[in-house]
């Protein structure tokens, strides 16, 4: 088994298998809207073109077509293109993020997606529990705070029309636990029974699950079919709620470790995945999952932070989704408030921002404060977070800073995140252990020494 730390699980609180227990959730309060459930309809509707050929919406086990037949379409379509970009190695550079002028996305397929980032700072949310039982005042404020929100389809749906009337530039992402099943769903249940290849196996032959979540089992992403077939499901949802597209977890290379309860086995080798090798398949099931979404937005999870990305997750980058998210954005949750960021974990991270640019892809930076803290540690930590986000910000960075483990994310904890410091004047500069870039109405500055962040409004 290839060791690794428990630090590579970049999904420690995410992977709850939201979409299985969607239905069972109920709203404090109703959107203040009328029809916003869309009506039923069968595929061939909720998907058109892109996904013709497919039968159903999901197997079933009478009178279903064979998995594997009903997956070839979006196999050809999404696959054939991923294959040269899975396969490169792509060594990102250490520089500075590009100025504004230079920060122009040139990827050919990328959706329309979340506000620019170019003159002011852009947020996000991961919005993982605090959906609920949030009031409708809660939901307008997420709206009018966020430029991009995340979250379950059971919740989502029903508040996605009065969401985009509260603000038509917000870009509205459907969960799903990318490689993963639930086990329980019928899903689960049919898959095993008509093509079990399309589960990862250990040496042992034994299906993978998560410890954590143990409910949660791992898929083989070099099966071309599951691929296919992942990407119809996707579609069909986003189609159906009227989500702006979806954010594929778990896209990483975490499970090669101990995070889950074996190692999986490639079946072309016979022996365990290599990090290249497995982050490879991730690529390729982005590539079906944007085809299949048909100019939708994608985003994923799964860069981890920035001394992963220089190590080995930078190939999602060469995937044709539009945004990357690092879940461990300068720090894991449970990390122990007084430790910081060395100098080169800072250039790390901002050299994952740049090369995200370059690449023509957003960035969604991720910094969750779960260890037990004061308030003015909490505040350090948040300014800190700030700091290095905008020493790196482009046209098409997101934050979210989340102050503990049970806050609502989608509120705006500290005033200084709506800070208006305008556009940058140029990339950072680095002065011994300082870090420094001007804005047109102030200025930020990071003392890698002292581990503090300074931002000046003028």
């Amino acid at each position: 088994m290839n060791p690794r730390s428990l630090k590579r699980a970049l999904t420690v609180a995410t992977l709850i298998a939201l979409g299985a227990t969607a239905s069972a959730v109920s709203l404090a309060s109703a959107p203040p809207v009328a029809g916003t459930a869309p009506p039923s309809a069968d595929l061939a509707a909720l998907t058109g073109t892109a996904l013709s050929g497919y039968q159903s919406a999901s197997p079933t086990a009478t009178g279903a077509p064979s998995l594997a037949a009903s997956a070839a379409t979006v196999a050809a379509s999404g696959a054939a293109s991923a294959t040269s970009s899975a396969s490169a190695t792509f060594s990102p550079s250490l520089t500075p993020a590009p100025s504004v002028s230079g920060a122009v996305f040139a990827s050919a397929n990328a959706a329309t997606g979340p506000a620019s980032t170019s003159s002011s700072i852009g947020l996000f949310a991961y919005d993982m529990g605090a959906a609920s039982s949030r009031s409708s005042a809660g939901w307008q404020a997420a709206a009018h705070n966020d430029s991009l929100l995340i979250g379950e389809a059971g919740i989502y749906s029903k508040w996605i029309p009065q969401l985009h009337a509260w603000n038509p530039k917000l870009t509205i992402l459907v969960y799903n636990l990318g490689p993963y099943l639930a086990k329980g769903s019928s899903d689960f249940a049919t898959i095993e029974q008509q093509d079990p290849s399309w589960f990862a196996h250990d040496a042992r032959g034994k299906l993978i699950n998560l410890p954590m979540f143990p409910g949660n089992y791992l898929m083989n992403t070099g099966n071309a079919g599951f691929r296919a077939w992942h990407a119809q499901q996707l579609a069909a949802t986003v189609k159906a709620d009227g989500f702006d597209g979806a954010l594929d977890d778990s896209m990483g290379d975490a499970v090669l470790g101990s995070y889950g309860s074996g190692t999986p086995i490639d079946t072309a080798t016979g022996k365990p995945y290599t990090d290249a090798e497995y982050l490879a398949n991730s690529v390729l099931m982005l590539n079906a999952d944007k085809a299949a979404l048909a100019g939708k937005y994608l985003a994923f999870n799964g860069l981890i932070s920035g001394s992963e990305y220089m190590s080995a997750t930078s190939i999602l980058a060469t995937s044709n989704a539009d945004a990357g998210m690092s879940e461990h954005f300068l720090r894991e949750p449970m990390t122990s408030m007084a430790s910081f960021p060395s100098t080169s974990e800072v250039a790390d991270t901002l050299a994952m921002m740049s090369s995200l640019a370059a690449r023509g892809k957003a960035f969604l930076g991720f910094s969750k404060v779960w260890a037990s803290a004061s308030s003015s540690q909490v505040a350090k930590w948040e300014q800190y977070t700030l700091a290095v986000y905008l020493l790196g910000k482009g046209s098409a960075d997101y934050l979210d800073f989340m102050p503990s483990k049970k806050a609502d994310n989608t509120v705006v904890s500290y005033s200084n995140m709506q800070d208006q410091l305008g556009a940058p004047l140029g990339a950072y500069t680095t002065n011994g252990s300082t870090l420094s870039r001007s804005f047109q109405h102030g200025s930020v500055s990071l003392n890698t020494g002292t581990d503090t962040g300074t931002i000046t409004v003028t």
